[in-house]
């Protein structure tokens, strides 16, 4: 199965993000990290490649601050709003994923 494992990470991260009580940038975060922040584009459907990348580039764009990741840098500093587009886009580029798996 060719995209199984992207599968399964993106299943992992959408159950992360709806089932954690925390709020909506810690699920963000904890979603990458757990489970798409190792996924290399190639693994993925063509046509979400670049917004892979672009989420990535979005969730690390500070740089680590003492014992604070780039990641968790970034989410603590990131709006409701932004992390709301990048939940939504991690259930967009799941279900495009899961689509792929499904027509294999």
């Amino acid at each position: 199965m060719k995209y199984a494992y992207a599968n399964k990470k993106f299943t992992a991260a959408v159950i992360g993000m709806a089932t954690s009580p925390k709020n909506i940038q810690e699920r963000v975060g904890v979603a990458f990290i757990n489970h798409l922040m190792l996924l290399e584009t190639e693994e993925l459907p063509e046509e979400i490649r670049l917004k892979f990348s672009n989420m990535f580039q979005r969730l690390t764009t500070c740089e680590p601050i003492g014992n604070k990741g780039s990641v968790q840098a970034t989410i603590e500093q990131m709006s409701t709003d932004e992390a709301i587009e990048i939940a939504m886009d991690i259930v967009y580029m799941a279900d495009i994923v899961h689509s792929k798996l499904s027509d294999l």
